[in-house]
């Protein structure tokens, strides 16, 4: 999948979206490529790479977490993101602030005791 013919044909399944989209709220619905974390056979299953949060996560799909990861392996998605760049998000979602009613729960109350500061 990472010679030329391969790229195609995998940017064609990537824009209809057939591997998912991340999980996250803020990454709205980006669409996702698959990834192996090892490229030793029967290692571990693939797992989806979202391009915007860089993260890489199980996939939703059981068909999809059934196969190994090593036939992506560890190249592809990144390959794939040098390839072929998308144009950088428009709007960027402010990170998400904890509210009770409607107030900022404020940064010394026990709400945020415990957490990374």
């Amino acid at each position: 999948i990472i010679t030329a013919r391969g790229m195609r044909d995998m940017a064609r399944k990537y824009n209809k979206a057939m591997f998912g989209r991340c999980h996250r709220v803020s990454c709205q619905g980006q669409r996702v490529l698959p990834v192996g974390q090892s490229d030793i056979p029967r290692l571990t299953t693939v797992n989806v790479f979202c391009p915007r949060c860089k993260q890489i996560y199980f996939p939703k799909s059981r068909r999809q977490g059934n196969i190994d990861g090593a036939f992506f392996g560890t190249t592809f998605a990144h390959l794939y993101v040098m390839t072929f760049p998308e144009p950088p998000p428009e709007e960027v979602m402010p990170p998400y602030e904890p509210r009770v009613f409607g107030f900022r729960i404020n940064k010394n109350s026990a709400y945020w005791k415990g957490r990374a500061k």
